[in-house]
């Protein structure tokens, strides 16, 4: 293998962070710069929306890891500070402040941004997006009791800040197009479970609607028109209808991109010195199609088989989707995939708030969903991935340990 100098990682992540201990961990003695435009060591981004809101102290375990291991490991970190360029033939990057890092290898961790609402007023003070640490510290100020919270887009993060909200003694609206609350990721039937969890703790939900104006008074929002002409008062606006990748550091430099920055499973780009991982990625799927999955496991996973494969390491990353949202006193777990034309097995009932779901295709487990029953998604998730055939009879008898199944 080429020697290597230097190994330059974008993006002060958890994909970044994850994939410099895995090159110190695999032998790597060189030089290791971690690049984060966020002032902030990398830090725990699902805390965002759940523990930072309901609380003005930071969380316990907000960092990924502390200053002291960055020094020990002997990473190199530049925080605050924007890659504008990256120069492939030079080999070599260029920062905003006109400082050029030399690197040999380079990873993209570059992650996602929060997508905008394309309305005129959008950009108003009180019209918030979640996706760093500055964002969740103003969306705390904004969640007072009694103030009226409207959640635009009832995805995994509009719902978890929705929850937040109502904890926090707001009055909540939730917007949403899709007929449920993370219908694309639950389905219709548990997305309906999960709309009928927010209607009883609180929130007024518009389902199958859009929004179509913002009205201000004073340079703030005070005011959500819905496509159907419904006005509701608002104090503060949430915007949670998805993100983009930031691929323009890839795109510019000349990297093939397409809904994130294409990778084969090594998380190699079409550049043979340049890697990408996490959010930013378009990576093989365990179902046969490309992805690109924003998920804490995918984003650690990825970046390890990645730094890996920077040091010359054969193995490549295959595995299905498996990510958590806790919201009010559920957890709520999927693995693989969620699908309603796939059959479904219930273990348990809905009205409990504690079951299992199995998805399956001609009796193969292509999905768990789990609410409150973490230990059936340890074994969900081996189900999946080892693609198992089970009997259906068995599979939705509680009597029958769903360890059996596997």
């Amino acid at each position: 293998m080429t020697m290597i100098g230097t190994i330059a990682i974008v993006g002060a992540n958890l994909a970044g962070a994850q994939a410099a201990a895995a090159v110190r961990s695999g032998g790597f003695e060189g030089r290791v710069v971690l690049i984060g435009e966020e002032p902030w060591r990398p830090y725990q981004r699902p805390m965002l929306s759940k523990e930072c809101l309901r609380s003005d102290t930071v969380p316990a375990g907000f960092e990924l890891r502390d200053e002291r291991w960055y020094d020990d490991n002997q990473i190199d970190l530049i925080l605050g500070t924007r890659v504008e360029a990256l120069d492939r033939a030079g080999g070599q990057l260029r920062l905003a402040d006109s400082r050029c890092i030399p690197a040999d290898r380079v990873l993209l961790a570059t992650g996602a941004r929060a997508r905008r609402l394309n309305l005129p007023g959008a950009d108003a003070a009180n019209v918030h997006h979640l996706r760093t640490r500055a964002d969740a510290d103003d969306l705390r100020a904004a969640l007072r009791p009694g103030a009226a919270i409207v959640v635009v887009g009832m995805g995994v993060i509009g719902a978890e800040v929705a929850a937040s909200a109502v904890q926090a003694g707001c009055r909540v609206t939730a917007v949403e197009p899709g007929g449920a609350a993370m219908l694309r990721t639950l389905g219709g039937r548990f997305g309906g479970w999960l709309s009928e969890l927010h209607r009883a703790r609180g929130v007024t939900a518009h389902y199958g609607v859009g929004v179509s104006a913002l009205e201000r008074e004073g340079g703030t929002v005070r005011t959500v028109i819905l496509t159907n002409g419904v006005r509701l008062e608002s104090d503060a606006v949430v915007v949670g209808i998805g993100v983009d990748p930031n691929v323009e550091l890839a795109a510019t430099a000349g990297l093939r991109v397409a809904n994130g920055i294409v990778v084969d499973a090594r998380g190699r780009t079409s550049d043979p010195h340049v890697w990408a991982a996490g959010d930013v990625s378009n990576q093989p799927g365990f179902f046969g199609t490309r992805v690109r999955l924003e998920t804490f496991r995918n984003a650690a996973d990825q970046a390890e088989v990645a730094a890996a494969a920077i040091l010359g390491g054969a193995g490549g990353y295959l595995q299905p989707c498996w990510f958590w949202s806790d919201q009010y006193d559920c957890n709520i777990q999927v693995a693989g995939r969620i699908d309603d034309s796939l059959r479904l097995v219930l273990r348990g009932d809905l009205e409990s708030d504690a079951f299992t779901a199995l998805f399956l295709s001609e009796g193969i487990v292509e999905g768990v969903l789990t609410v409150n029953r973490g230990a059936d998604m340890a074994v969900g998730r081996r189900l999946v991935e080892r693609r198992a055939s089970v009997d259906l009879s068995a599979a939705g008898d509680l009597q029958v340990p769903l360890r059996s199944l596997v």
